[in-house]
């Protein structure tokens, strides 16, 4: 009698190191769910990753989803006092599009205060759909906000993650979701393989050309196996965190 076993698909681990994000550049999330919130949880780990190092981090909110709990759960359950790191995490929420721009314009200046090597703005397209905001405006208030982000990237050398959507549902949206395509130097996109509510994430990273799942379920000790990895690395003369912090620690 044959035993015939099943051909599993294997199981490819993406490299941290070589998709994190890096200063100077605008890094584009897209995933699933409303307005890609399948891909905030890559952006809270890299904004624990920052914040553990010691360094501040800003997150604008365009979805009102914002939940500080979130990263925590990205530390270690033995970090010292981990609250305290969140005292270096400045939110602002932008409940429409005229206030989601405004926050963009101040950003500047307030990264110019705080040093911050990391910038996420969560959901920049949600607010540009209302149907009270003509498609003219819409577009226009998303090209000035891939201008100032692109030029808070390049001349303060920090790196902005953007967090959209995969898919367009609509004719504006595509347009929009073009305009951040277009202004990013990277992307990290997610899909779904089928399999129901278990089904396993792959993400496909450009320009490297990259796939893979995430290296690690996230919990509480994802933070922990990261900064091991990166310290690692640390040896090398291009590191993520170095990247991050500005400065390797030998």
């Amino acid at each position: 009698m044959s035993i015939q076993r099943a051909v599993q698909r294997s199981i490819k681990t993406l490299d941290l190191a070589l998709i994190a994000p890096q200063r100077g550049e605008v890094y584009h999330l897209r995933g699933q769910g409303y307005a890609g919130k399948s891909m905030r949880k890559y952006a809270e780990s890299w904004t624990a990753t920052a914040l553990r190092a010691g360094q501040n981090v800003h997150w604008i909110d365009g979805a009102s989803r914002i939940n500080p709990a979130r990263i925590l759960d990205h530390f270690p359950p033995t970090e010292p006092a981990a609250h305290e790191h969140l005292h270096r995490l400045f939110i602002g929420r932008g409940f429409t599009v005229h206030q989601l721009a405004s926050l963009i314009e101040r950003l500047a200046r307030e990264v110019s205060i705080t040093d911050a090597p990391l910038v996420i703005v969560d959901a920049p397209i949600a607010m540009h759909l209302d149907k009270q905001v003509g498609d003219h405006e819409a577009r226009c208030l998303m090209r000035r906000l891939m201008f100032e982000v692109k030029s808070i990237a390049q001349n303060q050398n920090v790196a902005v993650l953007l967090i959209t959507s995969h898919q367009a549902k609509s004719k504006r949206h595509q347009q929009l979701l073009t305009m951040v395509e277009r202004q990013s130097s990277r992307q990290l996109v997610e899909r779904r393989e089928k399999g129901g509510k278990n089904a396993r994430r792959w993400l496909t990273h450009s320009p490297s050309g990259l796939s893979g799942t995430w290296p690690n379920p996230f919990g509480p000790m994802t933070l922990t196996r990261t900064i091991e990895r990166l310290e690692t690395i640390n040896q090398q003369e291009s590191s993520p965190l170095c990247e991050l912090d500005g400065q390797c620690s030998r």
